[in-house]
C-alpha cells in the first residue's frame, strides 16, 4: 500500500505542523511507502489532489488528509473531480487536525493523531461511505460535502464567528446559543423557501434554519438529527420557520440540543433528492466553510465515496 498524504499546517490553530512531525516519525519507523506534501494558501488541497487523482493509476493508493474538516472537504471535491468514474476513485483516509473535526465523529475516527493514523495503517478493506452532492442552477456549480450544507441561520453564526475571531476554537454549545441569539437579534431575518421532494412542493414565509445533514454532528457538541448516518444513502432536511421570540428562543434551544428535527417546532425531511430555493440573497456554509451570500436554487442528491480507515467501536 502507498499512501499519498495531504497537510494543511496551519490546521488546529497551527498544531497540525507539530502533529505532522510526529507522524511522519511513526510512518518512517513502520517502514511505510508514502510521499507528502503541505498547502500553503486557500484552493492548494483540491489543486493537489487533482493532480494526484489525474496521474494515479495504481490501485494500492490511499489519500491520507492532515487537517480540518475544510481540507477534507477541499481534497474530497478535487479528487471527484479529477476521476468521476467510482472504479478509479482513490480511497480516502482522515487524521483530524482541525478545531471543529466533526466528520470524524460522523465516521468514528479517533480526535487523537496516534490513534487515528492506527486505524488506516490497520485497515484491510475499502468502505464507502454516503455523501452529498448539490448543483448550484444559478452558478452552474457542482460540489460534494461530508457533513451539511446549511442556508441562513447556521451559515451566519459561522460567517459572524469568523469575523469576530482570528483564531478559531470549537464552539460550547452556550457559545453556540449565544452567537445564535446575537445573530437573530441583529441580521438573520426569514425569508422565502421552497422545497421540493419527489413531485411534492412545500413553501416556507418565514423560514431562518435550513439545514441538510450527512450525518448527526455540527460544530463542538451539537448535534443536528438522530436519524442521518454515513451508512444510508440518503440525507435529513430539517426547515425551522421563525415565530415569535418565545417559540423561536425554544427552537434554538432544541437545536442546540439536538432535539429539533423530531419536535413540532420543525419540518423533517429524509431521502435521497431534495430541491430548495431562495428568493433572496441568504448566506450558506458548507462542510463549515462560508460560500457567500446569495440567491439560492440548489438540487441536492447523494452519491459514494470510498474510505481506507477502519471505525471505531
Amino acid at each position: 500500500m502507498h499512501y499519498s498524504i495531504i497537510i494543511n499546517p496551519q490546521a488546529g490553530n497551527g498544531t497540525a505542523k507539530q502533529a505532522w512531525q510526529h507522524i511522519k516519525s511513526q510512518l518512517n519507523a513502520a517502514n511505510v511507502h508514502y510521499d507528502y506534501q503541505l498547502t500553503k494558501e486557500v484552493g492548494d488541497a483540491e489543486y493537489l489532489a487533482r493532480r494526484i487523482g489525474h496521474r494515479q493509476r495504481s490501485q494500492s493508493l490511499v489519500m491520507i488528509v492532515v487537517g480540518g474538516d475544510g481540507t477534507l472537504h477541499d481534497v474530497l471535491n478535487g479528487l471527484i473531480r479529477s476521476t468521476p468514474n467510482h472504479a478509479d476513485q482513490v480511497p480516502l483516509a482522515y487524521i483530524p487536525i482541525g478545531v471543529n473535526s466533526v466528520f470524524a465523529k460522523g465516521y468514528g475516527i479517533s480526535m487523537d493523531p496516534d490513534k487515528a493514523l492506527q486505524q488506516i495503517l490497520s485497515a484491510h478493506e475499502i468502505r464507502r461511505i454516503n455523501i452529498g452532492h448539490y448543483h448550484d442552477a444559478i452558478k452552474d456549480q457542482d460540489q460534494y460535502f461530508l457533513n451539511n450544507l446549511g442556508i441562513g441561520f447556521d451559515a451566519a453564526i459561522i460567517s459572524r464567528v469568523n469575523s469576530h475571531s482570528k483564531r478559531q476554537r470549537p464552539l460550547s454549545r452556550f457559545g453556540f446559543f449565544r452567537h445564535a441569539l446575537e445573530v437573530l437579534y441583529n441580521q438573520q431575518q426569514a425569508f422565502n423557501l421552497m422545497v421540493q421532494q419527489q413531485g411534492s412542493r412545500e413553501f416556507f414565509k418565514k423560514a431562518y434554519i435550513v439545514i441538510i445533514a450527512n450525518h448527526p454532528y455540527m460544530s463542538g457538541h451539537l448535534q443536528i438529527t438522530p436519524a442521518a448516518d454515513l451508512t444510508e444513502s440518503s440525507l435529513d432536511l430539517i426547515v425551522a420557520e421563525r415565530k415569535n421570540w418565545l417559540v423561536t428562543f425554544w427552537q434554538i434551544w432544541k437545536f442546540t440540543h439536538g432535539k429539533l428535527a423530531n419536535s413540532r417546532f420543525a419540518s423533517h425531511y429524509h431521502g435521497r433528492s431534495f430541491h430548495c430555493t431562495t428568493t433572496s440573497l441568504e448566506f450558506a456554509q458548507v462542510d463549515g466553510e462560508e460560500i457567500g451570500n446569495q440567491f439560492m436554487d440548489l438540487l441536492i442528491t447523494t452519491t459514494s465515496y470510498p474510505f481506507y480507515q477502519q471505525a471505531q467501536n
